[in-house]
């Protein structure tokens, strides 16, 4: 009996969409649809996809930490966006225990809307500059954050000794 649910739990994992997603190899995409149960932060929810609970984390955006100045702010954006709702995610790999995603709601790029209403800096590293323009335009605005003149970007706060943070606090890698 225990070999049968043993080859029965090894076949459905290997046969999910989640499962699939969660192999791609860097710079295979997997596409995916699924209902947000809830967002941790501005820029990682929780997405039901096929009856399994996925953390993604949103690809290329980076918004202040649940804990840091303005990240229940950013976390109550990015939840009035998708929370309840059937999303796309177009999955480009992982970090850490997230796959790394581009979210869509009807057909509207949400990573690109947290960026445009303030709530999140672009992740260079990642975004290779996707965000840069919409960063710069909602700064313009002073949307979201941009209102405070006293910022700490989400990296340095999680990274309070790195060096460049500590002649910049609003460096982003």
């Amino acid at each position: 009996m225990r070999i049968v649910a043993s080859v029965f739990l090894a076949t459905a994992l290997v046969f999910s969409p989640l499962a699939d997603a969660k192999k791609s190899k860097k710079n295979k995409v997997q596409f995916l649809t699924g209902v947000v149960e809830k967002c941790h932060d501005g820029d990682t929810c929780r997405v039901k996809v096929g009856g399994k609970i996925a953390k993604i984390r949103f690809a290329g955006i980076d918004c202040p930490e649940l804990s840091q100045k303005h990240g229940k702010q950013a976390r109550n954006f990015t939840e009035s966006v998708v929370k309840g709702k059937t999303v796309n995610l177009e999955c480009d790999g992982k970090s850490f225990d997230r796959l790394t995603c581009t979210v869509f709601f009807e057909d509207k790029n949400v990573n690109l809307m947290i960026v445009q209403n303030g709530w999140a800096y672009d992740s260079t590293k990642y975004s290779k500059g996707r965000y840069l323009a919409s960063v710069d335009e909602a700064k313009s605005r002073r949307a979201g954050i941009w209102s405070d003149t006293d910022l700490m970007s989400p990296y340095c706060y999680r990274h309070k000794t790195n060096r460049k943070c500590s002649l910049d606090r609003s460096y982003m890698p």
